[in-house]
């Protein structure tokens, strides 16, 4: 990631020795580093509609023939942003969760991580969520596969470490679907007032426990945790 921030891909690797035109090669990553960040920016400041040739080389500071050595097409460009962001913020989130120590709270950890990940990539979480609600297409089908393996990969970790209840699987995915649907709106809220992190925490961890607690209650689960240990998940 680049100090600022924005970019949430690894550098382009050095070409191997012998390689023809290193010098070639160098310059396209980096242009192609240069035109993922503009589009992240574009689409975050002035939405997808604005996602022309003309106004992505204005942003990325490249003229119009150059693109086309990096993407075939403009519609090409997000899906490619949506898959680098999903990866990354995959691969954040099962990190933190491997951290958390057995008695403390996963819901603060990881949504603290979280949190510092959509400010620092805060154009491309605002082009995610966006696109999330926008129409079908390429850049929704990878927001939608990004989710779905973001909660497989929940079930996986948390089922692991015996943080969640013994829920039917259709009720651990709807509590599961929702705690990442809110949790991610309160990134938002974040981005936006970075000074309520504290009291966006707390709710993250309220909403974390009501859905599994409640979806235990309503699946008429005997064994069903009282809140404040389910706070503890």
């Amino acid at each position: 990631m680049s100090k600022n921030g924005q970019s949430i891909s690894k550098p382009p690797s050095k070409p191997p020795a012998g390689a023809a035109n290193p010098s070639f090669k160098t310059e396209y990553g980096q242009g192609r580093r240069k035109l993922l960040d503009a589009v992240a920016r574009l689409v975050a400041r002035e939405g997808s509609a604005r996602l022309t040739l003309r106004e992505l080389a204005k942003e990325a500071g490249m003229s119009h023939n150059s693109i086309y050595r990096h993407f075939p097409s403009v519609g090409d460009m997000m899906p490619t942003l949506i898959g680098e962001f999903n990866l990354a913020l995959r691969n954040g989130l099962r990190q933190a969760r491997s951290q958390v120590p057995p008695d403390e709270l996963s819901s603060r950890t990881v949504v603290s991580w979280l949190l510092d990940f959509a400010l620092a990539n805060k154009d491309c979480f605002v082009v995610a969520m966006r696109e999330r609600h926008g129409p079908l297409g390429p850049a929704r089908a990878a927001i939608e596969q990004g989710t779905h393996q973001i909660l497989a990969d929940m079930r996986s970790d948390l089922g692991a470490a015996g943080r969640l209840p013994p829920l039917p699987p259709d009720k651990l995915d709807l509590a599961l679907r929702i705690i990442v649907q809110q949790t991610f709106e309160l990134c938002l809220s974040y981005i936006e007032a970075p000074e309520r992190r504290e009291a966006l925490l707390a709710e993250a961890e309220l909403i974390f426990a009501w859905c599994l607690a409640g979806a235990a209650m309503l699946s008429g689960d005997k064994t069903t945790l009282p809140l404040a240990q389910a706070k503890s998940l």
